[in-house]
């Protein structure tokens, strides 16, 4: 992984790390449902956005390797694989 994009991911994981537990607090202080369910609907997004961060940086890199290589059949079948996962 580009050492930036690493950062990048780090950076945001650890701050769902932290919104993880918050949302644990809400649950244990009995906080309203509602803003317990919007606090998971946002670490939702954060953990989408840094997929796609990470998904970026694979398509610029490390697939484009792949298709200067002639792999380009076995990178869009890894591609296949994981869209099918993530999205």
């Amino acid at each position: 992984m580009v050492p930036a994009v690493k950062k990048d991911a780090t950076t945001r994981l650890k701050r769902i790390a932290g919104q993880i537990g918050g949302i644990q607090r809400m649950v244990d202080e009995d906080k309203y449902c509602i803003d317990i369910l919007t606090q998971i609907a946002a670490v939702r997004a954060a953990l989408d956005k840094t997929g796609m961060v990470i998904l970026k940086s694979h398509l610029q890199n490390c697939v484009a390797d792949a298709v200067r290589e002639g792999k380009t059949n076995e990178a869009v079948e890894e591609l296949d694989r994981i869209l099918t996962k993530f999205i």
